[in-house]
């Protein structure tokens, strides 16, 4: 997959941003990345905001009748803090978000999570 990082797409009257657009040529699959750091004094207001961001560009996506499937990219310790409590296990479920858990010290992706 080939990724460009920040890209700026005019959609709907608006310009939105996203952190990573990967593209795999030969299967014509598309995935958008939204990137979060989790890195405010209070966790809750972080996550409502994270997942306010996805929702919105879900919604979009699918207004547009789009084929790329979009992902919320987390730090580990977030994914084993306050995405694994009871709150950001409720927020996923409902909300049926995709994860890709990162380790940003090592610059690794953990985990995929659909």
């Amino acid at each position: 997959m080939n990724g460009r990082g920040f890209q700026r797409r005019r959609v709907l009257g608006r310009r939105l941003w996203i952190d990573i657009r990967a593209v795999k040529q030969n299967e014509n699959l598309s995935i958008l990345v939204e990137v979060k750091g989790f890195d405010s004094p209070s966790q809750v207001e972080y996550l409502a905001g994270a997942v306010g961001k996805y929702v919105l560009y879900s919604s979009i996506l699918s207004e547009l009748r789009s084929n790329e499937r979009l992902y919320l990219a987390v730090p580990e310790l977030a994914y084993n803090g306050i995405i694994s409590e009871k709150v950001g296990q409720s927020v996923m479920k409902r909300v049926e978000i995709r994860l890709i858990v990162f380790d940003p010290e090592r610059e690794e992706i953990v985990q995929w999570i659909d």
